[in-house]
């Protein structure tokens, strides 16, 4: 038998007579699970943000049991949260309970977002700065993007921070990821009380960044006129230093050599290489110190960690960076063509002033691979303890087999040079006449007749002279 509905109604009707027929189960709402660690966030972030430090002590206390480096839900630590919001006495506090200043999250550091806040005053993030500079905070460091807290602070317009910054020997050639030092960062956020203490500080002016663009171009494009004169006076105060810089350090060829200063039993050092090298490595503000203290390429293609100290390198990345470039100049591959000489010309007559060139040029490069076996030799004893450790067949042994193989190559094949130029020398010394440049000077007798000569010339000039201008004066008359 059919069953029947009455009209109007329906299954959802809760006054149905189905006696539970047709009944469907009831729904009960479920909230989702409460992330206590999200609202232990959000009570941190409100007494943060309103100071309040009672409360951020109790939550350090008793929610995170002390634990006052704890990463939140966000990846932020109460110290960043802190120094975010510029809340000096809640960062003293975290400071004082063990914050540690170097806990980052994704690579942004306390520092960085205290040096990024630009709604605080002046005095509030100078004396956090501070405070985190007293900790051991690390400053040359950046972040995802390669953004220092120098950088950070020169964005934000905070003069005093900078200064601090600059008086901890913070390195102001980093660069972030589209290749900006800190000098661009002031060009281009138009900060001209910045840019000269960056300029005072020894920020190069004419780098280029990965668009090969320089902070002249950066001025202009963002028509900062102020910004503009200051590079155009200080361009003008660093071309007067690079020429200071070439007397220091004058160009010197073979010629400088050959033969004055080898009659004083004196040998070349080859200063004026140092100036190039330091250029290409980077560290061409390093030129001064060399200069005064009077260093030979030699000496400076063996500096070490000690001589650079007692030279008055202090800064730690600049030695860093001269002892990278040192490392790479010394492991550089020679060529045959560089050394070969006269002998890979396969001419068949040489002028003399071919020879002496060859010649000044492979005592210059024998010279400089002496100054490599002895960097070399240093550098193997340092690490000859470790090789005892190494197996027979180890990666290292095999390398440096190699590399001593090659070395062996070089210096025979320069040993044969020399040999090829002694012979050379030879022949062209016995088949030509001695160069102008040896004649002896002349004996007092020679010189008395010298001198007389040029008397009676000058007088018989004179007498010309005279009746020359009579004869004038007579046609003139």
């Amino acid at each position: 038998m059919a069953n029947f509905r009455p009209a109007g109604m329906s299954d959802d009707d809760s006054d149905s007579d189905d006696c539970g027929f047709y009944e469907k189960p009831q729904r009960r709402y479920k909230p989702p699970p409460e992330n206590p660690k999200k609202k232990l966030e959000i009570n941190l972030q409100d007494a943060i943000i309103n100071g309040r430090i009672k409360d951020v002590e109790l939550i350090i206390t008793l929610d995170l049991h002390g634990n006052v480096n704890v990463k939140l839900d966000s990846g932020w630590t109460p110290l960043l949260h802190a120094c975010f919001h510029a809340q000096e006495k809640i960062v003293q506090l975290l400071l004082d309970k063990g914050a540690d200043p170097n806990m980052h999250s994704e690579s942004v550091t306390p520092i960085m977002v205290a040096c990024s806040n630009s709604s605080a005053d002046n005095d509030t993030i100078e004396s956090i700065v501070t405070n985190l500079i007293m900790r051991d905070c690390i400053l040359n460091v950046g972040d995802k993007h390669g953004q220092t807290p120098l950088m950070r602070a020169i964005g934000s317009g905070r003069v005093a921070v900078v200064q601090k910054l600059l008086a901890k020997d913070v390195n102001i050639e980093m660069r972030d990821a589209q290749g900006w030092t800190a000098l661009f960062w002031a060009v281009h956020h138009n900060q001209p009380e910045i840019l000269e203490i960056l300029i005072a500080a020894g920020a190069r002016l004419t780098e280029v960044d990965k668009m090969n663009r320089n902070p002249m171009e950066i001025a202009f494009t963002h028509d900062h006129q102020n910004i503009v004169d200051i590079l155009n006076k200080h361009l003008k105060t660093d071309d007067e230093e690079e020429n200071n810089i070439c007397v220091n350090y004058p160009i010197v060829s073979w010629q400088d050599y050959y033969p004055g200063l080898m009659e004083h039993d004196q040998k070349p050092d080859y200063k004026s290489e140092i100036p190039r090298l330091l250029y290409g490595m980077n560290c061409d503000r390093l030129v001064p110190i060399f200069a005064e203290n009077d260093c030979s390429l030699r000496d400076f293609l063996l500096t070490d960690e000690a001589a650079m100290l007692a030279l008055g390198v202090t800064l730690p990345y600049e030695r860093q960076r001269l002892k990278y470039g040192l490392y790479k100049f010394h492991t550089r591959r020679w060529k045959l063509s560089a050394v070969a000489g006269l002998y890979a010309r396969k001419m068949k007559n040489y002028s003399v002033i071919d020879c002496l060139t060859s010649l000044g040029t492979h005592y210059q490069q024998i010279y400089i691979l002496e100054a490599t076996l002895q960097y070399t030799l240093r550098e193997f004893n340092k690490i000859h303890e470790q090789l005892k450790f190494e197996p027979p067949d180890s990666p290292t042994r095999t390398s440096l087999k190699s590399a001593v193989k090659k070395m062996q190559e070089n210096i025979n094949m320069i040993r044969k040079e020399i040999n090829i130029m002694t012979r050379l020398l030879d022949k062209i010394s016995r088949s030509n006449p001695p160069p102008a440049d040896l004649i002896k000077p002349k004996s007092l007798p020679s010189r008395a007749v010298s001198r007389l000569t040029d008397v009676v010339l000058a007088c018989a000039l004179a007498a010309l002279a005279y009746h020359a201008a009579a004869r004038v004066a007579r046609m003139v008359n």
